[in-house]
């Protein structure tokens, strides 16, 4: 039988005002980032770069928020949910076209420069931006007949239909050259209409498809790069840079390529244990997360933020892993007196979830591999001089120890350990312990 499965996905990006509840004091980072656009006086690319797990998409989306209080136009799309689309192209200009509000000659004339530039991108995009160009067109007489009624059909002949298409428009490079300008006048214009740049978010791009992602980007640059509009990418780079050398090969310099492409790439700051302030941010992260659960403050759950505190930068925890241990914790509560033992193991189900099977099923060479992390954190922990742990890795130490001995040491640490309440013996504690969050969580 399938194990049930726990999502940790209880965030709430927005609240009724911007950055509420900023648990990592992220606001001022967007204010310096608005005062820069405020001083554009051309268009660029901005990229967000953080590993995935590290509140991208929240910051992203307060952001956003902050920049429409402030009477930005703005557009926020999830690339990741669109990335079925053959060409970026036609969702870019559809979600532009979105914040046109004047009803009239300006939107009229992008509108009919977009579908003439869709036109010309059939050849790459296939059946799937056919059906994008009528979606933008609405009904557009400017879609040649046989192609417009197909997708009003909706039938299997749209294929066909484009496959004709593009046949009678083979020799029509030199018109498409000219309607690709013409868009990106009448896009420029329109941004210049603004008191205020426009501001394209785009999300999730680290994990679409490495052709969607690469040619969006490409898109972005070659049809979109008008003073006034200002795209803002929210991804991880390394990711980004693995799809680049997937579509162009190994030997490719993505950093270099990127380069050409996003002006400047900002760090998402992440807390560390070795900063007091980052601790203190951390510290309301968790304390935060625990009250999704209605976990109100008291011993207990304070042993667990303190163990997930100590964890969590030697497990290089991102705030969605935190998220999830959280959740793994309410699914285990009620927990009794062993939540700093069962801590470790929601850790190692969430960061090395194959290890945590290994161990939960007995593995002796399973629990000398996590003696031998520990082993290894203990080593990196004696390097920096902030880290106070050495009377508390002893324990998790001597615990896989005595399994790989078969019990007959358990150390002082381990074997001083009083586990009477629970009447059960020492080497079926992982296994007990396990169970309780014997559940599969969302990767």
């Amino acid at each position: 039988m399938p194990e049930p499965v726990l999502s940790a996905n209880t965030r709430s990006y927005v609240g009724e005002t911007a950055f509420a509840n900023d648990r990592l004091d992220r606001k001022p980072l967007a204010e310096k980032l608005t005062g820069y656009l405020s001083r554009l006086n051309d268009g660029a690319v901005l990229a967000i770069d953080a590993p995935w797990g590290e509140g991208k998409t929240w910051f992203g989306r307060n952001w956003a928020k902050h920049l429409e209080d402030s009477s930005y136009k703005v557009v926020y799309v999830d690339a990741f949910e669109q990335d079925y689309v053959e060409d970026p192209f036609m969702l870019i200009t559809s979600e532009i076209l979105s914040i046109v509000d004047d009803g009239g000659e300006i939107e009229e004339k992008l509108k009919k420069s977009g579908i003439e530039v869709g036109k010309a991108l059939l050849p790459f995009a296939g059946k799937a931006l056919v059906n994008f160009v009528g979606r933008v067109a609405l009904g557009s007489s400017d879609l040649s007949g046989e192609v417009q009624e197909a997708i009003e059909a909706g039938t299997a002949n749209v294929a066909d239909s484009a496959s004709e298409y593009i046949k009678e428009n083979l020799e029509s490079y030199g018109k498409d050259k000219i309607a690709m300008s013409e868009f990106k006048t009448q896009l420029a214009e329109f941004a210049l209409t603004q008191e205020k740049p426009i501001v394209i978010f785009i999300d999730e791009l680290d994990r679409c498809k490495p052709n969607f992602a690469v040619n969006l980007v490409e898109r972005i640059k070659h049809f979109f790069d008008v003073p006034n509009i200002v795209f803002v990418l929210l991804l991880n780079r390394d990711q980004l840079e693995k799809a680049v050398k997937g579509v162009y090969g190994s030997e490719t310099d993505a950093s270099a390529y990127l380069g050409k492409f996003v002006n400047f790439f900002f760090a998402l700051p992440k807390p560390t244990q070795n900063n007091h302030d980052s601790e203190r941010k951390l510290n309301r992260f968790i304390e935060l997360t625990m009250q999704k659960y209605k976990f109100q403050r008291e011993s207990q759950h304070d042993e667990f933020i303190n163990y997930i505190k100590f964890w969590a930068p030697r497990f290089d925890m991102s705030l969605r892993d935190i998220e999830k241990a959280t959740a793994l914790y309410a699914f285990a509560y009620p927990i009794g007196e062993m939540t700093y033992l069962l801590t470790y193991l929601i850790v190692l189900k969430v960061k090395q979830p194959s290890l945590f099977t290994q161990l939960s099923r007995g593995s002796i060479q399973a629990h000398q591999t996590a003696k031998e992390y520990i082993e290894y954190l203990i080593t990196e922990d004696a390097r920096d001089s902030s880290r106070r742990s050495e009377h508390i890795f002893p324990f998790y130490l001597e615990w896989h120890e005595a399994h790989v001995n078969g019990f007959t040491e358990m150390g002082e640490a381990f074997g001083s350990e009083s586990i009477s309440i629970w009447h059960i013996e020492k080497k079926d504690l992982f296994s007990i312990l396990s169970k309780k969050i014997e559940l599969e969580i969302e990767r």
